[in-house]
């Protein structure tokens, strides 16, 4: 069995090592532990690996480890090796560079006394279930091993990061489209008047229609509604405000919501304004 040889240990759980003249960043319980400069790992204690492939990434890694501490690196790789036994998949390389240098950052503003403010939390707990749950776990083993108190709205950060990592995009790409729809939210709760309850059974379900909608129209798929005219004709006012906030979709995403997806805006509206 051919072994790792460690070049640098980041904590208990994650260490550096190379194997056949390439660098990794590997990840498994207690590999660290009472470990040193030199020594021999085994595959089979390896429950997570980052390849140090690309130059770019590798510099930038690098860069990483210069100027943030190695725990926060280490901890960063276990989050990271979390998400992909989780998902079944291989994340973005970009994440580990970006999850470290935010989570330094978070930690460092905590200890500063700066507030930290998430207002897109229920969005993102909605748009991106899988991903918060990891979050929510990733923020407990961030506040355990260092013995902070970031909060919750922390979540939504990480939340974020780990969505970029998945769909291969960028952080601010993931808040951009996460701020669209608060927009959109926030526009049908001023045309009906109402104020919003981001808890509620119908909010959650409009914003995850919402999204599901805007993913297929950006797809160019389209979908049969069989009730439009019934729905028009039965909602009359409410088809009137989905009308509006279609137009206010089509100015935010630069698309075309086609009469169909109105008629279920419209059922969404109808079931809101009644909460």
């Amino acid at each position: 069995m051919e072994q790792y040889i460690v070049k640098k240990v980041l904590n208990n759980n994650v260490v550096i090592a190379e194997k056949n003249a390439e660098e990794f960043v590997i990840v498994g319980k207690a590999i660290g532990f009472n470990c040193h400069k030199g020594a021999e790992i085994g595959e089979d204690r390896v429950e997570g690996i980052f390849v140090k492939q690309s130059a770019k990434s590798n510099e930038e890694f690098n860069e990483v480890l210069k100027k943030i501490n190695s725990e926060i690196i280490g901890i960063s790789e276990e989050i990271i090796s979390l998400c992909e036994k989780e998902l079944g998949l291989k994340v973005s390389e970009a994440i580990h560079i970006s999850l470290p240098d935010h989570i330094n950052f978070a930690i460092t503003r905590i200890k500063e006394g700066i507030k930290i403010e998430n207002p897109f939390l229920n969005e993102l707990e909605v748009l991106y279930p899988k991903e918060y749950k990891l979050a929510e776990k990733a923020l407990e083993m961030i506040n355990d091993r260092f013995q902070v108190n970031l909060p919750e709205d922390e979540i939504g950060f990480i939340c974020m990061h780990i969505n970029a990592a998945i769909s291969e995009k960028n952080v601010s790409d993931t808040l951009v489209h996460t701020k669209k729809i608060n927009e959109i939210m926030q526009f049908i709760f001023k045309l009906l008047k109402k104020k919003i309850d981001t808890k509620s059974l119908s909010y959650i379900r409009t914003i995850t229609h919402l999204n599901f909608m805007i993913e297929r129209i950006l797809d160019n798929k389209s979908i049969k509604n069989s009730l439009l005219d019934a729905i028009k004709k039965e909602y009359y006012n409410e088809y009137g405000i989905a009308i509006k906030v279609a137009m206010k979709i089509e100015d935010l995403f630069s698309v075309n919501v086609p009469e169909d997806e109105i008629g279920y805006i419209t059922l969404h509206i109808n079931r809101i304004k009644d909460i």
